[in-house]
């Protein structure tokens, strides 16, 4: 029996994505611009990662953080038309960044909201870049985020994630939906909920949040974070975590033998020692997780369990 809520792959879904591909909406994210003389210069004092390696052809993820280090959201950064950028972040945080972005910036000539209009597009599977074509974007290459997009129409492609490689589209809402409507390959949003699960890919809000360091959710495995740009909000506290050694526990992807009873739940060795965040359902039943475990306990191989008794194997630190 599935736990009420647990995110679940169809046997349909999963034998496109080995042969063909799927699409469907990501609801569970807002679409951001950002525009204005010097916006570049004043985000590259706001974001972990260095604004400079920002290009037409090539995304960056990045944190926003408060002066305390705290995380305030996760960001994916990409260029957009006429030197607008756009910003990607997860829809429950997207006021709030808006918000925390507005308080520092001076300038009037500034501009920073959430653009309602736009949404995004996710495709997925081995042949993921046929779906591209009805949005008339080319394959934008096979580095992580590495971005394309059209010339005249406002639709962006990026690289997410990067293996297997699927795509991430950036488009007005009504030509995304006019695209699914005539799709056969259309997957639900609890179906990509699971894709992102199975992968090991962390989405803030959910298998992280404001509690915990962004480096301690893999900031670095996802390249988020630059130790060498200047200064901007919270680093000092970053860069002491890192340089110092601070960096004690990590979220990794895990195997579950039976399906939790709640969640998130504790995970155990002889004691409590950290906590499942989220869970899927594969197309043959099999349980897969993201935990938040201690980097000493996952490198010791010691046995972990469930409070109902359910062995969980780890497989890997989550990566990009």
């Amino acid at each position: 029996m599935i736990l009420r809520g647990l995110p679940s792959l169809s046997q349909d879904t999963a034998e496109r994505l080995l042969q063909s591909y799927v699409m469907g909406s990501r609801e569970a994210w807002s679409v951001l611009k950002a525009s204005g003389d010097g916006i570049r210069d004043y985000l590259q004092g706001q974001i972990t990662q260095d604004i400079g390696k920002l290009t037409p052809e090539q995304g960056i993820h990045a944190c926003l953080l408060t002066p305390q280090g705290k995380a305030v959201t996760e960001l994916y950064i990409i260029e957009g038309h006429q030197d607008e950028l756009v910003l990607l972040t997860p829809k429950s945080h997207a006021m709030q960044t808006v918000g925390r972005l507005r308080q520092y910036a001076l300038s009037p000539e500034l501009r920073i909201g959430v653009v309602d209009s736009l949404g995004i597009c996710s495709i997925q599977g081995a042949n993921a870049v046929q779906g591209l074509n009805g949005f008339g974007v080319k394959d934008p290459g096979q580095t992580w985020l590495a971005s394309s997009r059209m010339d005249g129409p406002e639709i962006i492609t990026m690289v997410m994630p990067i293996d297997p490689r699927g795509f991430w589209v950036i488009a007005p809402k009504t030509h995304i939906q006019a695209i699914l409507g005539s799709s056969a390959a259309v997957a639900s949003e609890p179906e990509f909920e699971a894709m992102r699960i199975i992968r090991g890919i962390p989405h803030f809000g959910v298998d992280w949040d404001e509690g915990i360091h962004p480096l301690n959710a893999n900031l670095i495995e996802f390249n988020g974070v630059s130790f060498e740009k200047g200064c901007y909000v919270g680093q000092e506290i970053t860069s002491r975590m890192h340089w110092r050694g601070g960096i004690k526990k990590k979220l990794y992807r895990v195997g579950i033998e039976e399906q939790p009873d709640s969640l998130p739940c504790p995970l155990f060795t002889t004691a409590k020692i950290g906590e499942l965040k989220s869970a899927a359902i594969d197309h043959e039943g099999a349980c897969t997780g993201i935990a938040l475990l201690p980097v000493e306990v996952a490198e010791s191989k010691a046995p972990l369990t469930l409070e109902n008794g359910s062995i969980v194997t780890l497989h890997e630190a989550c990566h990009a």
